[in-house]
């Protein structure tokens, strides 16, 4: 074998391209049969309602609240409860992957001395609520340590009203969480006052980011499972409900229904000479200087031949007459009925 077959051999796969993805997914789609378009297509629609019914079930996880509430602690002065392991993402400080909770406290009876009494509600981030949580939050209370994002500490100053629900709102981070409520003096060093009392009620909402994540993935998978259905459907209309003419509308598009003279055509602008002139060319008049000799359009229509057997009249200034016209057995033209 020369060097010159041997180099000619590989070129067929260098010269060799893959098709797009597009157009290699319209031919498959063309060699499908109606039988295997309608099975796709019964496919793609079960997938949308699929996908809608599991981003909205991700929703409803998302915003489903996890409700709880805290109870007076043995000392008689502090409302606490342990809220227990929260989901979220471990990133520390504010962000949007921060768990909400909702505090609602309820002043059923608040103290009437001393006066200007507040409402102090504590979220401490700790594992211990019993030690760590209850230092930290003596800690906040008495100025040692200044709130952060993983030990918040929220106020409601005087006057306190009777059954009046207030309501505090924190982002936490995940872990565990411990809440406190008590009634404070801030005119005595925030010192805790202990004759009075309330109903600590709250929710939070730890699945909103894991939920609401699957929930847009599962939105996005149904519009591409829609997109799908909208193609497989075109092909078995397609298939199955052709489009239907009238023998009218097929003759009107071959003969292309011209109002006037095709653009190729230029009819004379005044009527055209008489039958009954000669049939030569007309004779030049006397002049000085010669005129160019025209040629003599004909006086008679002239029926052009289009498909399917059908003719349509030429006029002798160029026009087209709309009426569509068969050939008898005489060979004349006859206008066409059905």
């Amino acid at each position: 074998m020369s060097d010159e077959e041997q180099h000619a051999e590989p070129e067929p796969e260098a010269t060799e391209s893959v098709p797009p993805l597009d157009d290699h997914h319209e031919e498959v789609m063309k060699e499908m049969t109606l039988e295997e378009r309608q099975e796709a297509l019964k496919r793609s629609r079960w997938n949308v309602f699929l996908y809608l019914g599991l981003a909205a079930l991700m929703f409803g996880f998302a915003l489903f609240p996890f409700p709880f509430s805290a109870d007076l602690n043995t000392g008689g002065k502090t409302y606490e409860q342990d809220l227990g392991f929260v989901w979220g993402l471990p990133l520390d400080g504010e962000d949007f992957t921060d768990v909400p909770i909702t505090v609602e406290v309820t002043a059923t009876s608040p103290p009437t001395t001393p006066p200007g009494v507040s409402i102090a509600v504590y979220m401490i981030n700790s594992d211990d609520c019993g030690l760590e949580g209850w230092s930290l939050k003596e800690q906040i209370r008495e100025g040692e340590v200044e709130p952060s994002h993983n030990v918040q500490f929220q106020e409601a100053k005087s006057p306190i009203i009777t059954a009046e629900i207030i309501e505090f709102e924190f982002d936490v981070d995940g872990g565990n969480q411990c809440l406190f409520v008590e009634y404070i003096d801030p005119n005595n060093g925030n010192a805790i006052v202990s004759n009075g009392a309330m109903e600590v009620d709250g929710d939070m909402w730890p699945n909103q980011i894991y939920a609401g994540i699957l929930a847009l993935l599962f939105l996005g998978l149904s519009g591409f499972a829609f997109i799908g259905a909208q193609r497989h459907g075109e092909g078995v209309k397609a298939l199955t409900e052709p489009s239907k003419k009238t023998t009218e509308e097929e003759i009107l598009e071959t003969v292309a229904g011209p109002s006037g003279p095709p653009p190729s055509a230029a009819g004379p602008a005044g009527p055209p000479p008489s039958a009954s002139g000669p049939s030569g060319p007309p004779q030049a008049e006397p002049a000085v200087e010669p005129e160019p000799v025209a040629e003599e359009i004909s006086a008679e229509p002239v029926f052009e031949a289009a498909e399917n057997g059908y003719f349509y009249r030429k006029m002798p200034d160029g026009t087209y007459d709309q009426t569509v016209y068969v050939q008898a057995e005489d060979g004349s033209y006859v206008p066409y009925q059905e």
